[in-house]
């Protein structure tokens, strides 16, 4: 199904992203890397991917003491995983589950090193783990868009900015708010104790993540920029961590509750609520088809008069996962759509509907960015 609407671009726009640091994002990203270990495991093991969903992370805050200079962990957070999945025979599931969560705080958040780990992962339905490779094991959406407008691009891209100053953590939650041509930055970035001697180096770190942000949002949007950084901030309450990131003792984090498959949180946009870390990547369509979405939302949106494009998908327990129950495509255009541009709309859809194969090996490898 295709329909066509006039371009109409929106007066204001809500976009935020949540860092790889934030508790929501860690969750995500645990999630992930337990569904990748647990894949390769079953390829060695059984030549497949066997059934499973660790889509039910949850990150329990810690306490800590910070201050300048240093500071120190008192009670580490907890990492919950709930789910099920399929138990190899070659390796006890809570080593798997251990390896891959301690594997991923490592690479991501540098200044953690204390944390529990609490595998509560059990053997999934039989009528579910039936449908591995045979149809859909779950009736789901799926939607994806492109272009991304330059607001959504300036928030994934500020990110790295922000990471860029020295004392900045991992910890990174960036909301921007544009209204007409003006656009107001709203920061709030975990600063780590070891890095900051004083309250006077607290400002002055503030300070640079502040100009930081003007700087790359002056050169990508325009001169109305306002920029706020750690805008809670009040006496001696700052925003000081001993890790970078708030699990330490302020948030607790859960799989599913962050940045959708585009990476943002964008409100004035089709979302699904679907979790899409931890969920297998061979029948489970709450995540295939998020991907698929966006993969081929960006497609379309290069054809000739599209200036936007929205992708919707939506799966039937035990069906096909190419023979959708609803694929729509909804076109953002001043023209009217030719036969030709439908012909290669539905072109676009049948290749990326056929693709899971490909998509799957990219899953395993990391390769596909869905948070």
């Amino acid at each position: 199904m295709i329909t066509l609407i006039k371009h109409n671009p929106l007066p204001f726009e809500v976009v935020e992203r949540k860092g790889l640091g934030h508790p929501d994002t860690l969750a995500d990203g645990i999630s992930e890397a337990i569904s990748r270990s647990l894949c390769r495991h079953y390829l060695d093991e059984f030549g497949q991917i066997l059934h499973h969903n660790v889509d039910k992370v949850l990150i329990i805050a810690g306490r800590s003491a910070p201050r300048f200079a240093g500071g120190r962990i008192i009670k580490p957070p907890s990492v919950v995983v709930g789910g099920r999945a399929s138990r190899p025979s070659a390796k006890m599931m809570a080593e798997i589950i251990e390896d891959a969560t301690t594997s991923h705080f490592h690479k991501t958040v540098k200044n953690l090193q204390q944390f529990l780990v609490e595998p509560r992962v059990e053997e999934g339905a039989p009528e579910l783990c039936s449908l591995i490779g045979r149809g859909a094991n779950d009736t789901s959406i799926g939607v994806g868009y492109a272009p991304r407008s330059k607001t959504e691009q300036l928030i994934l891209d500020l990110e790295e900015v922000v990471r860029s100053v020295p004392a900045a953590g991992e910890d990174i939650k960036l909301m921007a708010v544009r209204i007409g041509d003006k656009l107001t930055l709203v920061v709030a970035t975990a600063i780590v104790s070891r890095f900051i001697d004083s309250r006077e180096d607290y400002d002055e770190a503030k300070a640079a993540i502040q100009e930081a942000v003007m700087r790359k949002a002056l050169a990508e949007h325009g001169d109305e920029v306002e920029v706020g950084v750690n805008c809670a901030d009040a006496g001696e309450n700052i925003y000081l961590t001993v890790t970078g990131t708030s699990i330490e003792m302020g948030d607790d984090g859960a799989t599913g509750r962050g940045n959708r498959g585009s990476g943002l949180i964008t409100p004035m946009r089709p979302m699904t609520m679907e979790a899409i870390a931890g969920k297998n990547p061979v029948s489970h369509v709450g995540k295939i088809y998020n991907v698929m979405a966006h993969k081929a939302a960006a497609e379309i949106a290069e054809l000739e008069g599209v200036e936007e494009t929205y992708v919707t998908l939506v799966s039937k327990i035990g069906s096909p996962i190419n023979q959708p129950l609803l694929r729509g495509v909804q076109i953002s255009s001043d023209t009217a759509l030719t036969a030709a541009v439908e012909s290669k709309v539905d072109s676009i859809l049948d290749f990326w509907l056929e693709s899971t194969e490909d998509l799957v090996e990219k899953f395993v490898e990391g390769k596909l960015a869905i948070y």
